[in-house]
């Protein structure tokens, strides 16, 4: 082949002079990093996770009481101050409650007294506001526990004089913003002791400090059915200060702490079914005052606190595994520090925040522990190899289509497409295109179940044809032409569910654009690009609906430009320049709503290892840190914790060709870090997100010729899926009025907090998120409520989406315990739009067929229907409430599918296509029953024309530009 796709395919692999294989680098190592730092250094604070994936640090001691808060943003890595609490605390508690706002009960006030005043903080508002009522008794050092029916039990703590370990115990009704005394503990009361929530609802408190100043032994357990508490088997010896945390079999795990008389390196295990302790493996080091983390696969991160040389702070760090029963060395962290926080992460990181350093002042640095390492590993390979193909998401169900391409080892385009299954881990055929096609675009449409394939070369010439593959029939049905051949364009699913298309090479294409309108599926023109871009230009659509156009080649050129286009009007403006010019670059969304720009071919090999991240708010480019290999033609994914995948490519330096080395960016530190290579260097191959989170890679070419491998890129760990939260059932379709209702398995922790108290809390609320399918515009929903649903399923019901929130697919993902359930898909429909019709039928008649479908459900009320026949275009429209209307004008014998689409002021939505259905001459059975259509006289028929002309014009009004 002789056509410029291949002319270019061919510079990039030949001009290499040796294969590249990749630098061996180190996986993205497991360990401890750096995580910023906050205002005010403090310790005896407290750390809780907020449902939009925030950190909240609030109080604590440092210079004095303190009042400040801080916030920390999981996507980004920012600390910024948040707002002050009614007044300084330390050793109080904070526990997030089921609606996504904060509870701050008692502490140390800045007099050095108890308090009884409580507050809580709203993340939305980013206010804190006092409760209706005070807690009967001032205390601090006590324990705030989260029960399944959301309210909180407070227990114990030191009060005022004389009270130096309360027994009462009192109830916090969110409901209400109220307070109600409960039973009281038996014994001598505590402080500086633990409690657990048990599997079954009950509260386990154990150790601490008694009324008589003393370290005691007792344990009890408050039970939420009768109010009351019941003495618990004792621990074998006294202990304050520990640990305890919930395993996940139901067992709580006891570490360290002190016996009045220095730290204790023992552990124990309690089994609420037997109400029996018994001693487990030895610690590696005495401690106490340290932290407890339950990690993601079960093990227990300890980590810090003092030992017996004069509880002088410590960086220890160790693993206990409740499968074996011992505790290992782990590596120590940076930072001596006790008393500090230790937060699981939405992510299955653990952040470390402040503490006491072993100098005995407060400490303000932040470390963050990722155990897993980011690891590619072999799945099942394609049936032969292949390049320069396009891949997607599509279905409910996560698999993956890859369509087009060249296929073996020869130069001839095809039409063939196969399908991934990530279940199974296997691919099988699916139909093919009706044409073969390659540097063509393919893109998942909102409904997550078609997928539209346009343009690209034949192997000879440009192409105008399109046409979409339905993933529940595996079927291509072809929708109307490009309005220009085209190949090697950009394209980007829009808010309203439309398709843009911008610049490739055909020609007058360069400059052009036009829009696909799903509603009437036909393309319509748009205002042209200021800039030409005939090939290597990147498109990514930000949260605000706009799309952003950066670099490309024209004519041979390399452009450093970049444009915005808005949907609204159609029209392009120019954006700030990037720094360098840039072609084959790779430009991810990023949480935040900037976008990262990596790579790319230039006037120097700057180009290849810089990266530079625009800010649409201040239409401004910032340089970030370069990459660790300069690059071109690879491929990024934008990971599930906001990180960002780069693999492959080709060198940008000499040795020139394909690369197997592989990179993650941080947006928190603006780094790039080496990640574990692919077994076989590549470019033009595939990147794709699955729904559990992993990067599916697939074939591509180097300089061995094409590539039939499969990767999985992801984090292996122990965590098997029967731990795992599971989505079972959700909408699949929303407006911004709509409360989502998510159900499934293991949606709520069984932790409530790691260290036994809501100092260091490991929530058991989910965190409920939607990510655009792009994988940027996050939105986290707070809930509203969680019931029981039969079984062992729960339903979590979420607030109302966010009024701001864009139009578009999304990917929903619950987060409990720091492990993640699969993403589903989720359709966000405009403002006001309607939902799609159903049951559509279709009845053949002599050159027409007449068309049937129920009203959709829930959604606005459309004002119009309009019915759309594929191929050709002829459609009809009637007014709402009427479900039924003829498409006229047809050829017997040639099948048809047809569209039904609502349509109102706020949008439309269209029910999925028809099967074939065939107009004939003759007399046709109506099913539904209707009487022949009487003969019309010469001037009846002139009638029924004006009327149908009449019926087309409206039908226009209500086609969404």
């Amino acid at each position: 082949m002789t056509t410029p796709a291949w002319a270019d395919t061919a510079r990039r692999v030949l001009h290499a002079t040796a294969l590249c294989l990749g630098v061996a680098s180190t996986a993205h190592a497991a360990g401890w990093q750096a995580a910023g730092s906050f205002t005010g250094a403090r310790y005896q604070h407290t750390a809780t996770q907020l449902a939009d994936g925030r950190v909240l640090l609030a109080g604590g001691r440092g210079g004095g009481v303190l009042a400040s808060t801080q916030l920390y943003d999981t996507a980004t890595g920012r600390w910024t101050s948040g707002p002050a609490l009614p007044g300084p605390r330390a050793g109080h508690t904070a526990t997030p409650l089921l609606d996504g706002t904060v509870l701050i009960a008692g502490g140390e006030g800045g007099t050095g007294a108890s308090v009884r005043e409580a507050a809580t903080f709203d993340p939305q508002a980013g206010a804190v506001s006092a409760t209706a009522g005070t807690m009967a008794l001032r205390r601090r050092q006590h324990t705030a526990t989260l029960l399944p029916d959301g309210r909180v039990l407070v227990a114990g703590g030191r009060g005022t004089a004389g009270q130096d370990g309360l027994q009462s115990a009192e109830i916090y009704d969110p409901a209400t913003r109220t307070w109600d005394s409960t039973g009281s503990m038996p014994g001598m009361g505590a402080r500086q002791h633990t409690a657990t929530l048990l599997a079954d609802g009950r509260v386990l408190v154990a150790g601490g400090i008694d009324n008589g100043d003393s370290v005691t032994n007792t344990a009890a357990l408050w039970s939420p059915a009768t109010g009351t508490w019941t003495a618990a088997a004792p621990l074998p010896a006294r202990r304050v200060n520990h640990t305890a945390t919930l395993l996940p079999d139901g067992r709580v795990f006891v570490a360290g702490g002190n016996d009045g008389g220095g730290a204790l390196g023992d552990t124990l295990l309690y089994d609420p079914s037997a109400n029996t302790w018994t001693a487990s493996g030895a610690l590696q080091v005495a401690r106490t005052q340290h932290s407890a983390a339950l990690l993601p696969d079960g093990r227990v991160l300890l980590a810090g606190g003092a030992d017996d040389a004069g509880g002088t702070p410590m960086a220890a760090v160790e693993i206990f595994s409740p499968a074996a029963g011992l505790s290992s060395v782990y590596a120590p962290m940076a930072q001596a520090r006790g008393q500090h926080s230790a937060l699981l992460l939405h992510t299955g990181e653990v952040l470390v925040a402040g503490g006491e350093g072993a100098g005995g002042g407060a400490l303000a640095n932040v470390e963050l522990l990722q155990l897993n390492t980011l690891a590619a590993r072999h799945t099942a390979s394609l049936a032969a190899a292949r390049q320069l193909h396009t891949a997607s998401r599509v279905s409910s169900n996560g698999e993956v289509l890859i369509a087009g391409g060249t296929v073996g080892n020869s130069s001839t385009v095809s039409n063939t497409a196969l399908r991934y299954s990530p279940s199974t881990a296997q691919w099988s055929s699916t139909t093919a295109m009706h044409d073969a096609r390659v540097e063509h675009t393919q893109t998942l449409l909102p409904n997550d179940r078609f997928v539209l394939v346009a343009g690209g070369y034949n192997g000879s010439v440009a192409l105008d044809s399109a046409e979409i593959y339905d993933a529940n029939t595996a079927s291509w049905t072809r929708t109307s032409p490009l309005l220009r051949p085209r190949a090697a364009h950009a394209a980007t699913v829009l808010p309203s569910g439309d398709v843009l298309i911008a610049g490739g090479t055909g020609y007058g294409a360069a400059s052009s654009a036009e829009v696909y309108r799903a509603a009437t599926l036909q393309w319509q023109a748009t205002g042209d690009m200021i800039q030409p871009r005939d090939r290597h230009h990147a498109a990514t659509r930000l949260p605000d609906g706009r799309v952003l156009v950066t670099g490309g080649r024209n004519a041979g050129s390399i452009h450093s430009s970049a444009e915005l286009y808005t949907p609204a009007t159609g029209t392009w403006a120019p954006a700030s320049a990037m720094t360098h010019m840039r072609a084959g670059h790779a430009a991810t969304l990023l949480p935040d709503g900037r976008v990262l720009v990596a790579g790319g071919s230039g006037s120097t090999a700057a180009s290849g290892t810089s990266a530079e991240i625009f800010d649409p708010a201040t239409n401004t480019w910032q340089a970030t840190g370069n990459l660790l290999t300069g690059r071109v033609y690879h491929r990024a994914a934008a990971l599930p914790n906001g990180r960002v995948l780069v693999t492959g490519g080709s060198s940008t330096t000499a040795p020139f060709g394909p690369v197997a080395s592989a990179e993650l960016y941080d947006p928190a530190t603006g780094t790039w870090q080496a990640v574990d290579a692919m077994p076989q260097a590549r470019t033009d191959h595939t990147a794709t997100l699955l729904a559990n989170g992993e990067v599916l890679i697939t074939g591509g070419i180097n300089a061995g010729g094409p590539i039939a491998t499969a990767l999985l890129y992801g984090n292996p760990s122990a965590v098997a899926d029967a731990r795992r939260p599971r989505i079972t059932s959700y909408p699949g379709r929303m407006s911004r009025s709509d409360t989502p209702e998510l159900s499934g398995l293991r949606m709520v922790g069984a932790v409530e907090a790691s260290s036994g108290g809501t100092g260091q809390s490991a929530t058991q609320v989910p965190l409920v998120r939607l990510q655009g399918e792009d994988g940027g515009a996050v939105v986290w929903l707070p809930i509203a409520r969680i019931r029981p649903n039969g079984g062992s399923e729960t339903v979590v019901v979420t607030g109302l989406l966010p009024a701001s929130m864009a139009p578009g697919l999304y990917r929903a993902t619950v987060f409990v315990n720091g492990l993640a359930s699969d993403s589903v898909p989720i359709e966000v429909m405009p403002a006001g739009a309607p939902n799609a019709p159903t049951d559509v039928t279709a009845t053949p008649g002599n050159a027409q067929v007449t068309v049937r479908w129920q009203a959709p459900v829930g959604g606005t009320a459309p004002t119009s229907y309009t019915v759309t026949a594929q191929p050709g275009g002829a459609s009809c429209t009637v007014q709402h409430p009427a479900t039924t209307c003829t498409v006229t004008g047809l050829t017997n014998g040639v099948t048809y599918t047809f569209t039904v689409t609502a349509n109102n002021t706020g949008g439309s939505a269209s029910a999925p296509p028809t099967g074939g259905v065939a107009p004939a001459p003759g007399p046709v059975v109506d099913p539904g029953g209707a009487q022949a259509i009487p003969t019309l006289s010469e001037w009846g028929v002139l009638l029924l024309a004006a009327l149908m002309l009449l019926a087309g014009l409206r039908a226009r009004r209500f086609v969404v530009v």
